[in-house]
């Protein structure tokens, strides 16, 4: 799995940065070949959504999202539930393509593990969009959501290439993979920190975090500050929290991506450090009205991968980011 390319140029502001990286500018996404309203409203569409885990409170923004955008429209939309899976995610997929939906939208899960998904898909003519599960054979338009080189350098910075970190992980969602790649680039490169990762589990991931973080605490009872703990995404860093002050630990700086609700309480409790948000609904937004287009075009559509915007959230942006969510 390749991660994504990952150097931005930040702006300090005290210790929290706020990044919006436009990687698409009106130009490029004009060039993703997106439908205007007039030609969406002809279409009476039907598309199918697979979600990662309806656990996933990020994701199902997303989709949430997506949902209104094609109701909006006029569309019929089914949504299914893998509940982490693969093998679900697949079956869910067949199931698709044989009630004859027009579109699929698969969030999360990496693409190319869903090969006899796809194969259901293409061989009934059907185009597989993906939220967040990267570029493979028979995904027309990816939107990748990782995003993990800006918040690894905040913590980075914070620790001072020194210290003890944890990483929360789960490879099976590609997001998480990338961001799991991105921290062991970083430990890689600074071996003055010591580093441990553990394999989270979804369904369960607050509860596998908090066992994790509680077990890592302990082995690390004399170890040297300062105390970071990198994790995959929101839900499982409620979790890390939960450990954390059931240790009563305060002197551990907790990252995380997706900036929902939880996060951001977090963050202006002082509980978290600092959530990096991928701007969602906008992305999920561009890949439902690209759809008729790349129906209309059939096996002359380009496949396209695209990065949607980002904003990372300390305590010094977390009101501004509250009252205008992205």
């Amino acid at each position: 799995m390749n991660v994504l390319a990952r150097r931005c140029r930040c702006h300090d502001k005290g210790i929290a940065k706020m990044v919006n990286l436009r990687i698409l500018g009106a130009t490029a996404i004009l060039s993703l070949g997106i439908v205007s309203a007039s030609h969406a409203a002809d279409d009476k569409l039907t598309i199918g959504i697979v979600t990662f885990s309806t656990s996933d409170v990020d994701t199902n923004e997303m989709v949430d999202t997506m949902t209104q955008t094609a109701t909006e429209k006029g569309w019929s939309v089914e949504n299914l539930n893998a509940n982490g899976d693969a093998a679900q995610a697949i079956t869910a997929m067949k199931q698709l393509v044989t009630k004859q939906v027009d579109a699929i939208i698969v969030t999360v899960f990496d693409s190319t593990g869903l090969a006899a998904g796809l194969a259901a898909a293409e061989e009934a003519n059907i185009p597989v969009l993906s939220a967040g599960g990267g570029m493979a054979p028979g995904i027309a338009m990816s939107a990748s959501t990782g995003a993990a080189q800006p918040l690894m350098d905040l913590m980075l910075k914070n620790m001072n290439g020194s210290g003890t970190a944890l990483d929360l992980s789960y490879h099976p969602g590609i997001p998480c993979r990338e961001r799991a790649n991105a921290f062991d680039a970083a430990m890689d490169a600074n071996q003055g920190i010591n580093a441990t990762t553990h394999e989270i589990s979804i369904p369960g991931a607050a509860e596998t975090s908090q066992a994790a973080t509680s077990a890592w605490l302990s082995a690390n009872a004399s170890a040297q500050g300062p105390f970071a703990i990198f994790n995959c995404y929101d839900d499982n860093a409620m979790g890390a929290i939960a450990a954390l002050r059931q240790n009563e630990r305060t002197d551990v700086q907790v990252y995380s991506f997706n900036a929902t609700a939880p996060a951001l309480q977090a963050i202006k409790d002082g509980s978290m450090t600092a959530s990096l948000g991928v701007h969602l609904a906008s992305a999920g937004k561009i890949m439902v009205d690209a759809i008729p287009e790349i129906i209309a075009a059939g096996d002359a559509w380009e496949p396209k991968s695209f990065i949607p915007d980002y904003t990372i959230v300390t305590k010094d942006n977390v009101d501004e980011y509250i009252a205008n969510p992205k």
